[in-house]
């Protein structure tokens, strides 16, 4: 795929308009023979060099620079536009890298020009221009190289950002459907367990649960398309409300303290969905009978703690911890995880 740089470079056929220079000053004088057929080699000569040029890059452009210089001086004593040669010689020598290099390079075509003029005893006005047309060529070359390699870089900086944006958004998706979808289904699965253990001595009982079961899944598909839209997550005091739920249906006591409606809007926004995912894995993995959950509003900082008393480190490395940890670094948070004896503690802190 081209780059900007590379159309750039590519436009040939255009420039060898200048050529019109080269037999200019025979507009006032007849040239002979000789200098026709002069002309006529300089040019062919020339034109292999400045194709070959545009696949040149480095210190080859030099090498073409000077034959171009080189060209232009041979036929100086002729009645030619010969500083036409050096002022593509310019052009070439513009494109070196680095642009220090570049201007220097284009020094010295100009004081070559100018002294070939000089000790050919050619009026000022015959080389003169040629000298003035060197220098701007140059300078306008390498502004214009680097010009188009600015563009290229910030071209690729946007791509990366945009990659970058892209990368964000499915993790994003990932935590979200992942905490979604683990909440539903644990308590669909509880649930159901509780309903088939029911329905036969308690029918009214399983029905209800059954009723749960619909509404849980009702719940979890809307919470499904909230997370693909970007438009998930509710209070903290809800995610509290629905994890207490959760904890009592799988028969985990839980234990509360603290105010979640304390919590300003921000960082309980980050603490609802660390809390869901906290009290799933209580449910999932820990094997507890209760579950202490804390909540704490300090000056510029909202802390959560979630504390069971069954198997140590029940919240195993995987997309959901990952997960906790990504929500928390974007906002400026941490998550602590510690083993006790028995049982885990998990403290997440935000600043509020």
């Amino acid at each position: 795929m081209q780059t900007p740089y590379d159309r750039w470079r590519d436009v040939r056929w255009p420039w060898l308009a200048y050529l019109i220079f080269v037999p200019f000053p025979w507009l006032w004088a007849k040239p002979s023979a000789a200098t026709i057929l002069c002309a006529a080699v300089a040019i062919g000569t020339f034109l292999p060099i400045y194709f070959i040029a545009f696949r040149l890059r480095g210190w080859r452009l030099l090498v073409t620079a000077g034959a171009m210089l080189a060209i232009s001086v041979a036929v100086a004593p002729l009645p030619l536009g010969w500083t036409t040669f050096a002022i593509y010689g310019a052009a070439t020598i513009g494109r070196v890298a680095p642009r220090r290099q570049a201007l220097l390079g284009t020094a010295a075509i100009a004081i070559v020009v100018a002294v070939t003029g000089i000790v050919l005893g050619q009026p000022v006005l015959w080389f003169a221009p040629g000298v003035l047309f060197v220098v701007m060529t140059g300078v306008l070359t390498v502004s214009q190289t680097a010009f188009v390699e600015r563009t290229q870089a910030l071209l690729a900086t946007q791509e990366e950002v945009r990659r970058l944006a892209g990368t964000a958004e499915r993790e994003r998706i990932t935590r979200d459907l992942h905490d979604v979808v683990g909440r539903t289904l644990t308590l669909v699965a509880l649930k159901a367990d509780l309903g088939v253990r029911l329905i036969d001595r308690d029918p009214a009982t399983a029905k209800a649960e059954l009723e749960a079961i619909a509404a849980a899944a009702r719940s979890g598909l809307a919470e499904v398309r909230a997370a693909l839209t970007g438009q998930l997550g509710g209070t903290l005091a809800t995610e509290a409300a629905a994890s207490l739920a959760a904890l009592e249906t799988a028969g985990i006591e839980p234990i509360v303290t603290g105010d979640p409606g304390t919590v300003p809007a921000d960082a309980g926004a980050i603490l609802a969905m660390t809390l869901r995912e906290a009290v799933t894995n209580v449910i999932r993995h820990a094997g507890a009978r209760r579950c202490a959950i804390g909540f704490e509003a300090g000056p510029g900082n909202a802390r959560l703690v979630v504390q069971d008393d069954g198997v140590g480190l029940s919240f195993r490395e995987g997309n959901g911890l990952r997960g906790m940890r990504q929500r928390l670094t974007a906002a400026g948070g941490r998550l602590e995880l510690r083993a006790l004896g028995p049982g885990t503690r998990l403290e997440a802190s935000v600043p509020a």
